[in-house]
């Protein structure tokens, strides 16, 4: 929380910090410091071993949507005070201008600043994610945060509850689960899932169904495929927005971008069921298998 708490709304700025975000514009004026040499030939030998993104059939996203994701993340990556948000917005520019050009040569029809088109969503997400990632590492406690233009900052400490950096992204995993699942929820309230009542399996299952049902009316993918097994269930994404970032996030150790699994999740324990989940990726599609607890009653 804020120990200055005379400003703490001025310092919340969200909705305008991320819409700087995901824009083209200047970086912040803050310089950074010149990575090492042996920082930029583990980048560059990373990079050589990536998947290559692919042009896929894809639907435009809804646009709304899109930036649902991008801010949620952000503002939650801000209230967990684990760095100044003025860094980590030049962390961002800069990592996102070193990745840009290499991205663009391998799909070079993307257009920067389109948030709709799945391609570039998938680069904008993995350029956040990734820097949350690398923020998250050396994350701090307290700490001093410009708030405006003017040089004018305030302290900041974090949640001690939370003060081990290793706990973070369990934090941010469920923080925006529960966010995306609430607005969503609100949002398409006929059609979402209800934890209401006594879980089943049917019941849950039905559940993850509608989840995959609103990304899908969003063109967050294609389509998508849920498969009941006796232990849980199996929800498979065809050219998800997500679909090379995913893979990349993960083979980086970064944290992982699957809102859709964030979502799940956070209904799943809504409905009082602590289960657990893998993702495999393969050309086209994103598999994500949930597993109930072996003592679970349903």
């Amino acid at each position: 929380g804020l120990v200055v708490s005379m400003v703490q709304a001025s310092r919340r700025v969200a909705l305008a910090a991320a819409t700087a975000l995901l824009s083209v514009g200047r970086p912040p004026p803050m310089q950074a410091a010149e990575p090492t040499r042996f920082a930029a030939i583990a980048d560059a030998a990373e990079r050589s071993t990536r998947p290559k993104p692919k042009q896929l059939p894809r639907r435009r996203m809804d646009l709304d949507f899109a930036v649902l994701l991008m801010r949620t993340s952000y503002q939650t990556a801000d209230d967990l005070d684990f760095t100044p948000m003025n860094d980590f917005q030049r962390d961002f520019f800069l990592l996102r201008q070193t990745e840009w050009e290499i991205y663009r040569e391998l799909l070079p029809r993307t257009t920067q600043g389109d948030l709709s088109d799945p391609a570039y969503f998938d680069f904008i997400s993995f350029c956040q994610y990734a820097t949350i990632a690398a923020s998250m590492r050396t994350g701090r406690t307290f700490f001093s945060e410009l708030i405006d233009a003017n040089g004018t900052s305030v302290l900041v400490s974090r949640d001690p509850g939370l003060s081990d950096n290793n706990l973070l992204p369990a934090a941010l995993y469920e923080r925006v689960g529960e966010t995306l699942l609430e607005k969503l929820c609100e949002k398409y309230a006929p059609i979402a899932p209800s934890a209401a009542g006594a879980a089943s399996a049917e019941s849950l299952v039905e559940g993850a169904r509608k989840i995959a049902n609103i990304f899908e009316i969003n063109d967050y993918q294609l389509t998508s495929r849920l498969t009941p097994r006796a232990d849980g269930f199996e929800l498979a994404l065809v050219a998800p927005a997500t679909l090379w970032s995913q893979q990349v996030l993960s083979r980086r150790g970064d944290l992982h971008n699957d809102f859709e699994a964030m979502v799940v999740q956070a209904y799943l324990r809504r409905c009082s069921v602590r289960a657990t989940y893998t993702t495999s990726v393969t050309a086209t599609e994103v598999i994500h298998r949930w597993v109930w607890p072996k003592n679970l009653q349903l």
